[in-house]
């Protein structure tokens, strides 16, 4: 009778054990997997309102954006008022041959219809190492600019429309504002859609766009980057041998420090804490990230520069994050510039993730111009 317990109370642990194994790979798989479609739903606009599906997103406070079926975008503001499972919000800007009625349209943060609506813009294809090229938008004016760059870095399963809301602030300011792509993001065609690697492959491609730039005559580059993208320019200042000309940082919600990303993911899935160590294990061993279809095994452990054994970049750095970010905790910021005494953090009220500047935006444009201007210069 007790061997048959002891039966039985392996055969549960095993159980056990395989459920763990394939919830931690679905983890894993969720954390790098190319972003969804989009989801479009029927939409009502009638003069200067839009009447859009009730969701967390449709919600938020702030400016936000509708991309109609056919590509066209319409800037949406604050909430008028709800209407049962529908939110009727003010429409800020609409193209003049857009009927009322309804329309097909996706809802996104990208508020900014295109870098034309930023500034004189060049579209530019950036060389790349790994072979072919990346398409970019340059910004400005290259003669005003006067060698002064900024790089713009969007986050996981992004586009250049996501970075481009920190466009204006660094192109008012004076500087060049080159807004890139990169592998695996929402710009690759179908066939090169790849698991994200969480930035130790993306950095290379953002690294050639820093060449490019010096290349156009930058002197001085500040890399401005979204969520993943903090984790990207991070290893870029590491391992780019252009690395001397990034003269700061301007990281909007960074993914500093993966553990935190993925523990945070885990406790708000309310999964055992212990899926997000073996999640992580998942994607550093062989087997799992050949069944995830990375190129490379990743250790997301070991993508931290909050803790004691890797160091950040001796650079000054501005970080601009919603303390309630359900994304990418507020404490990994907080860590950062503890330990980093170039850095400094603007803590925003901002709910969602990366809505710092749909919400406050003019809050954002000026502490990240405020940040450019006190930069010593070459």
């Amino acid at each position: 009778m007790v061997r048959a317990v002891l039966i039985g109370l392996g055969l549960a642990a095993a159980a056990v054990a395989v459920v763990h194994t394939a919830v931690a790979g679905y983890v894993a798989r969720r954390l790098v997997a190319p972003r969804a479609p989009k989801v479009f739903a029927p939409v009502t606009i009638v003069g200067d309102t839009v009447s859009v599906p009730t969701t967390v997103e449709s919600l938020e406070p702030g400016t936000y954006g509708l991309r109609l079926d056919d590509g066209t975008h319409v800037m949406v503001g604050e909430v008028v008022r709800r209407d049962g499972d529908r939110v009727v919000r003010s429409v800020l800007a609409r193209p003049d041959d857009l009927r009322d009625g309804v329309s097909i349209a996706a809802w996104t943060t990208q508020n900014i219809d295109a870098p034309e609506d930023v500034g004189p813009t060049r579209h530019v294809s950036v060389p790349l190492r790994r072979g072919g090229t990346a398409d970019a938008w340059e910004i400005g004016d290259p003669a005003a600019a006067d060698g002064r760059w900024t790089i713009h870095v969007h986050g996981l399963r992004s586009s250049r429309h996501g970075a481009l809301r920190s466009a204006p602030a660094t192109t008012d300011s004076g500087w060049m504002s080159l807004v890139v792509s990169y592998a695996g993001d929402d710009e690759c065609a179908p066939a090169d859609s790849l698991p994200s690697s969480l930035g130790t492959r993306e950095w290379r491609d953002v690294d050639d766009a820093i060449a490019y730039a010096i290349g156009r005559g930058a002197r001085e580059i500040v890399l401005v980057a979204w969520s993943m993208g903090g984790t990207i320019a991070m290893l870029a200042v590491e391992r780019s041998t252009h690395r001397a000309a990034v003269t700061g940082l301007v990281l909007i919600a960074p993914a500093l420090d993966w553990t935190r990303v993925v523990e945070n993911a885990v406790t708000r899935a309310r999964l055992p804490r212990s899926i997000a160590s073996s999640s992580m294990r998942v994607l550093r061993s062989r087997i799992g990230a050949r069944a995830l279809g990375l190129i490379e095994s990743v250790d997301a452990r070991a993508l931290t520069w909050v803790g004691e054994g890797r160091p950040g970049p001796r650079l000054p750095t501005l970080i601009v994050h919603a303390r309630t970010d359900p994304v990418v905790p507020f404490s990994g910021s907080v860590a950062y510039v503890a330990r980093h005494p170039d850095a400094e953090l603007v803590a925003f009220d901002a709910t969602g993730h990366c809505n710092e500047a749909n919400q406050e935006p003019e809050r954002f444009r000026a502490a990240i111009a405020g940040f450019l201007g006190r930069l010593p210069g070459r």
